[in-house]
């Protein structure tokens, strides 16, 4: 019977490489979160969907979004402390949520779309959506009880923060605008 000690050898001897693939990884995708989310952040507060002020700012001399970057990254630390099944529970959280608006939204566009008197096929428009709402809820059952938790009072905030934008939905909610142009000399602040 041949030896496993050869490729046992081997095999550790690829663990540095992999980690350090690891490490790399991570850190390059944590650097992308950082940006995207910071940038998030500036256009909603530019679009007054945050708190202009806030989220809006400018750094003079940088020309970076100050206040997101530095939000987002206490936050990253915050959830350094997190283990990978909490967190990716988190993730999937909003993820499920954000999927279950989108098939009750096409539900919703059936109905509306009824009413003015336009025929859509109600299998497309009702069940798919019904069916595909279902499955979802049923995997957000089985998220982390943290994660749920967490998530539940994250989406609390949310829609006491939409009641308060829209004067208790008597007002339209903010849209946010989709440009990439250059934040002008007025939304910066020094």
């Amino acid at each position: 019977m041949p030896s496993t000690e050869p490729v046992l050898r081997r095999t550790l001897t690829l663990r540095p490489v992999v980690l350090a693939g690891l490490v790399i990884a991570q850190f390059s995708s944590g650097l992308a979160a950082q940006a995207s989310t910071s940038r998030l952040l500036y256009a909603m507060g530019r679009d007054s969907v945050l708190p202009h002020k806030v989220f809006g700012y400018v750094h003079p001399r940088f020309r970076t979004p100050a206040f997101g970057i530095l939000l987002t990254g206490v936050v990253g630390l915050v959830a350094l402390r997190l283990d990978v099944a909490t967190s990716t529970s988190f993730i999937n959280f909003g993820a499920f949520t954000a999927f279950t608006f989108v098939n009750l939204s096409v539900i919703a566009l059936y109905l509306r779309e009824r009413r003015a008197g336009r025929k859509l096929g109600a299998v497309p428009y009702v069940l798919a959506p019904v069916i595909g709402a279902a499955v979802v809820l049923w995997l957000l059952t089985k998220l982390d009880s943290h994660a749920i938790t967490l998530g539940l009072i994250w989406l609390g905030i949310g829609v006491v923060y939409l009641t308060y934008l829209t004067r208790l939905f008597r007002l339209p909610p903010p849209e946010m605008e989709f440009t990439d142009e250059e934040p002008e000399a007025a939304t910066r602040q020094g």
